[in-house]
C-alpha cells in the first residue's frame, strides 16, 4: 500500500515538474528583462562607424607647414546620431495596387473621346471598333461587353494587360500605347455605362443553374453567385458582371483560367474551379449567363 502511495506521488510530481519549470523560467526572463526581452529599444545596436584613413606622420625633421587660424565657433556643431537599424510602422502598411493612382481623377468625359476617336498617333483604334458604340458588342464573339463592368475592375485588367499579367496579344499593344492618365479614363468612362439587358437562366438547363445557385460541395466548388452576384450581376468592385457576356467570350476565358494562359486571377481561384468543371459544365454556365443571342439587324 505504501509502495502503492510513493508510485502515485512520484507520478504527480513528474507531471506537475514541467510546467513548473516552464513558469519559473518565463518569471525570471521577464524579472531580469523587464518584460521587453530581447525585443528592447536599446538592444538594436547601430552599425560601427566605417574606419578613417589615418595620415601618415611628417618626419621629425621637416617644420611643420603654418596653417591659418580657423575662426573660433560659438559653439561646436553637435555630432550626427548614427542611424539605429530596426523596423517602422510604415513596413506593415498594406500596398496599394498602381491602377488606383490611375483612375484618381480621372474624367469619364475624355475616356468617351479616347473610346470613340482612338488614339492614331501611336497606333491604338477607337475602341468602339470591337466593343461597341455603348460598349455592348453587337455581334458577340470573344470581344466582351464593356457596359456593366465597374471602372476598377477595367482599371485593372488595362493594368494588366499593360504589364503583361494578361496576355491578348491585341490588348497588350493597346494597353502598353496608353497612358497610365488615359486608362484611368477609358475604366472610368465605361464605369459610367449600364449593361446589356438580363437574359439569365434562360439557357443551360438545371446543371448551370445549381452550379450558379448552389454550387458543388463535394468539388469544393462554391456557388457562382457568391463571387458574382445573383444572376451573375456582380459583385462588389473588382468580380465582373458576368451576365450578357457572349457564351463565345465566357467559354474563351474559362478556358484560358483552365489550361493557365490567363493568371491574373487572385490567388488561383479562378483557375482552380475552372479545372474542377467540365466542358460540358462550362458550356452550359456559358449559355445560362449570355441568354438568348443578339437578333440579327
Amino acid at each position: 500500500m505504501i509502495e502503492h502511495r510513493k508510485g502515485i506521488t512520484i507520478a504527480v510530481l513528474l507531471i506537475m515538474a514541467p510546467p513548473l519549470v516552464t513558469l519559473i523560467a518565463t518569471a525570471h526572463q521577464m524579472i531580469g528583462t523587464g518584460g521587453e526581452g530581447l525585443i528592447r529599444a536599446s538592444a538594436v545596436i547601430a552599425p560601427p562607424a566605417p574606419p578613417t584613413a589615418s595620415k601618415p606622420a611628417a618626419p621629425a625633421n621637416t617644420p611643420a607647414p603654418a596653417t591659418a587660424a580657423a575662426p573660433a565657433s560659438p559653439a561646436a556643431a553637435p555630432a550626427a546620431a548614427a542611424p539605429v537599424p530596426g523596423r517602422s510602422a510604415l513596413d506593415f502598411s498594406a500596398s496599394r495596387p498602381d491602377w488606383e493612382g490611375f483612375l484618381r481623377g480621372a474624367d469619364p468625359e475624355a475616356g468617351k473621346q479616347l473610346a470613340a476617336n482612338g488614339k492614331p498617333g501611336a497606333g491604338v483604334q477607337a475602341c468602339i471598333a470591337c466593343h461597341g458604340p455603348a460598349g455592348i458588342t453587337p455581334t458577340g464573339g470573344i470581344f466582351p461587353n464593356l457596359a456593366g463592368l465597374s471602372r476598377e475592375y477595367l482599371a485593372k485588367q488595362l493594368a494588366d494587360f499593360r504589364s503583361g499579367t494578361r496576355v491578348q496579344p491585341l490588348m497588350n499593344t493597346v494597353a502598353r500605347a496608353l497612358t497610365e492618365q488615359e486608362i484611368g479614363q477609358v475604366a472610368a468612362y465605361y464605369g459610367t455605362l449600364a449593361g446589356p439587358p438580363m437574359h439569365v437562366g434562360e439557357f443551360g438547363g438545371d446543371a448551370a443553374r445549381k452550379l450558379d445557385l448552389q454550387g458543388d460541395g463535394a468539388r469544393a466548388l462554391p456557388a457562382c453567385a457568391n463571387c458574382h452576384g445573383l444572376r451573375g450581376m456582380g459583385e462588389g468592385p473588382l468580380l465582373p458582371r458576368l451576365a450578357g457576356q457572349s457564351k463565345e467570350y465566357f467559354t474563351d476565358q474559362m478556358n484560358a483560367f483552365r489550361n493557365g494562359s490567363r493568371q491574373n486571377d487572385d490567388v488561383g481561384v479562378m483557375r482552380a474551379f475552372s479545372q474542377r468543371l467540365t466542358e460540358s459544365e462550362i458550356e452550359a454556365l456559358a449559355l445560362y449567363y449570355a441568354g438568348p443571342p443578339p437578333k440579327p439587324k
